[in-house]
């Protein structure tokens, strides 16, 4: 099934920031950091783009784009320009990408993928913890591919590329 994408809303920040907040990180999700209201409205303002897929107008699953040299960037992203600028020279940075639990494995990850990238000039950079098994295994299915590992904060990273 086919759920509607469209570009989010400042009126869409309150569900994001719970649907992101759910699957964050001090709430065992696969999400690096926590997401609160004023971060996910600064994520939101400085975004290159940020697309929401609903479901009867619940927000269900929301990917953002950032440039990479977006003020709102997490540390980890910083570092990732600091130590592979030949890697984010022209590119974007992908994500962060959630989908509510409930809707996932049907094609959201593709389609919120497609979409965004359709929007986005250069090709897509993204981190995931080496612990996310499930999150590297569905970016590859995208086409994404580990071109950096590195630690930071003592965790080992993918950074991955479309």
């Amino acid at each position: 099934m086919s759920y509607p994408l469209r570009k989010m809303t400042f009126a869409d920040i309150k569900a994001v920031t719970s649907l992101l907040q759910e699957n964050s990180q001090s709430q065992q999700g696969g999400l690096y950091g926590d997401y609160p209201h004023d971060k996910v409205e600064a994520m939101y303002q400085s975004s290159t783009n940020a697309i929401v897929a609903t479901d009867q107008e619940q927000i269900i699953a929301v990917v953002f784009s950032f440039p990479v040299s977006s003020f709102s960037l997490p540390p980890i992203a910083q570092e990732i320009n600091r130590r592979f600028p030949s890697l984010t020279y022209h590119n974007w940075f992908y994500g962060p990408v959630c989908i509510d639990k409930s809707y996932r494995g049907k094609s959201l990850l593709t389609e919120l993928y497609q979409y965004i990238g359709a929007l986005q000039g250069g090709r897509p950079i993204a981190f995931i913890n080496s612990e996310n098994i499930r999150s590297l295994k569905a970016h590859q299915k995208l086409g994404m591919n580990i071109v950096e590992n590195f630690q930071f904060q003592g965790k080992a990273w993918w950074v991955i590329s479309g």
